[in-house]
């Protein structure tokens, strides 16, 4: 959870100063589109079919598409009205050159009110998508 943490937080910043990461990120890795990027690893996940806890988005479903190489794949989340969110480090830090959105927060769901100021877990997402990504997952689609 730290490591993840960390990772946000250096996406994150670099996403706000506009400071580029050239040495960081394949530039012919960025440069694919997303119809490029969908691969038999891409995978169409709901709300109706989500199975690892709460559904943490506020749309009822999406597409899980990865950019990058296998071993630190971007994940993003391409919603039904062609917006893509980023999920995960790898994915911030490429969010601007793919025309991602790297804030997760506009389909973020909150949780319940009894955990004030919190929002859905969202690392089982990212784990399962991630594991997609990597062709690990025995029922993609499924979610979980």
């Amino acid at each position: 959870m730290f490591v993840l943490f960390v990772g946000f937080g250096l996406g994150i910043s670099c996403a706000l100063t506009g400071d580029s990461v050239p040495d960081l990120v394949d530039q012919s890795v960025v440069d694919q589109s997303v119809e490029e990027a969908r691969t038999e690893h891409s995978s169409t996940v709901s709300e109706a079919t989500w199975t690892d806890g709460p559904w943490p988005f506020t749309v009822d479903r999406g597409e899980l598409v990865c950019i990058g190489p296998t071993d630190d794949p971007g994940v993003f989340l391409v919603t039904d009205t062609g917006d893509m969110f980023a999920l995960n480090p790898a994915a911030i830090l490429i969010a601007d050159q793919v025309g991602a959105i790297a804030d997760l927060n506009p389909i973020w769901r909150w949780n319940d009110p009894e955990f004030l100021n919190s929002k859905v877990n969202v690392s089982p997402m990212i784990l399962y998508a991630l594991a997609l990504c990597r062709g690990t997952v025995a029922d993609p689609g499924m979610g979980g």
